[in-house]
C-alpha cells in the first residue's frame, strides 16, 4: 500500500483474488497437492482485502466520524456478499449443477473492483482527515 498507493494495491490483490479462484475452482478435480497448494494461494489472496482494508477505511473519514464510517463501508460489502450468495443455488443450475463452474463466475465480482476503486481517492501519503 505505502509503495505503490491503496488503489493500485487493490488492484493487483483484486487481480490476484480472481487468478487464483480460477485456478482453483478449475485445475481441481480430486483431493491431492494441487488442491492443497491453490486452496492456500487462493485463501492467502482473498484474506489480503482483511490487512488492505484496515489500512483504507480510516483514511477515508474525518475523526469524528471516522469508527462509524469504517464500520458502514466494511459492512456493506457483507451484505453485498450475503446477497450473492443467495444467487449461487440458481448460478449453478445454469450449468447443470457445476458448483465449480457457478463459482469460477461468481469470482469476477473482483473485475467490478478493479473499476469501481479508480472512483475512490488516493490517500498514500496523505494523513488522516481530522
Amino acid at each position: 500500500g505505502h509503495l505503490y498507493g491503496r488503489r493500485l494495491t487493490y488492484v493487483a490483490m483484486c487481480i490476484l483474488s480472481l487468478a487464483s479462484i480460477l485456478a482453483f475452482y478449475q485445475l481441481n478435480d480430486a483431493y491431492g497437492t494441487m488442491f492443497l497448494m491453490t486452496a492456500f494461494i487462493a485463501g492467502a489472496t482473498t484474506a489480503s482485502f482483511y490487512g488492505w482494508l484496515p489500512l483504507y477505511l480510516p483514511e477515508l473519514f474525518p475523526t469524528k466520524v471516522r469508527a462509524t464510517g469504517q464500520g458502514f463501508s466494511f459492512n456493506f460489502g457483507r451484505i453485498l456478499a450475503a446477497a450473492g450468495s443467495l444467487q449461487t443455488g440458481a448460478l449453478m443450475a445454469q450449468f447443470d449443477g457445476s458448483y465449480p463452474e457457478a463459482c469460477s463466475i461468481m469470482a469476477f465480482i473482483y473485475l467490478i473492483g478493479v473499476g469501481v476503486i479508480w472512483l475512490a481517492p488516493e490517500t498514500r501519503g496523505l494523513g488522516l482527515p481530522k
